[in-house]
């Protein structure tokens, strides 16, 4: 049941996004976005995650060049996580962005809570965040993703083993009487090192400026490591 509603899902959202593109402009650009995760256990139900986070486009077409390297922003992202019940997870904190000469700053809040699967699991996120920057009006988003993990074998993911990985999300955007959406689709394969190390590769894909003509599609090649360590006091 759950197999068939997310593809459905799925089958659903590719047919609007190749229905919109048809119909509307669009700009293209495509990059690479690294990321790392450290993960600090503080307690057995919190934990501090920091983030750091790049952005750099390689294809751009609406640059006169449209095949060029050029470094667009980092993020740091710090979170304080806790743990709402047996599968809900309640996150706060602050994100850092440093885009050429402009420093950009955003609050954010989380509520993520996970569905157990025989195989597998779907993670749910509502998450509502502020950004704020000098030479702007401030930007308010509400977001939701959802997301479907499997292991390529058995019925959990074990270390030493792949999982495939796939993210939907919608973000609605707010700044100064003008609204947007953005969907992204995201599939990746993941590599569980151990319980304390994993990798993720895949692609992350966001189309956004639905309401205007010129719609804008961003391809970026992820690469993501997450790494987690226990600080806890030992009693």
């Amino acid at each position: 049941m759950h197999n068939t509603t997310i593809k459905i899902l799925f089958l659903v959202l590719c047919i609007n996004l190749l229905t919109h593109d048809i119909l509307a402009q669009s700009e293209f650009s495509s990059g690479i976005l690294p990321k790392f995760t450290l993960s600090s256990k503080l307690s057995n139900r919190t934990k501090l995650i920091n983030a750091i986070e790049s952005r750099q486009i390689f294809i751009d077409d609406t640059e006169e060049n449209s095949f060029q390297y050029s470094y667009i922003l980092t993020d740091l992202t710090s979170l304080i996580s806790t743990k709402i019940g047996a599968h809900g997870v309640l996150n706060g904190g602050y994100l850092f962005r440093i885009k050429d000469d402009e420093i950009i700053h955003r609050t954010i809040q989380q509520y993520n809570y996970v569905q157990l699967l025989h195989v597998g699991r779907i993670g749910h996120r509502l998450a509502t965040d502020q950004t704020f920057t000098s030479n702007e009006a401030p930007e308010f988003r509400l977001r939701y993703r959802v997301t479907y993990e499997k292991p390529l074998s058995g019925e959990q993911i074990d270390s030493k083993e792949f999982y495939l990985k796939f993210s939907n999300e919608y973000l609605g955007s707010y700044q100064q009487d003008e609204t947007d959406l953005e969907i992204r689709l995201l599939p990746f394969l993941g590599y569980e090192f151990n319980r304390r190390s994993k990798t993720e590769f895949g692609l992350d894909y966001r189309i956004s400026n639905f309401f205007n003509s010129d719609t804008k599609h961003k391809l970026w090649v992820s690469i993501h490591w997450l790494y987690t360590i226990d600080i806890r006091k030992k009693k």
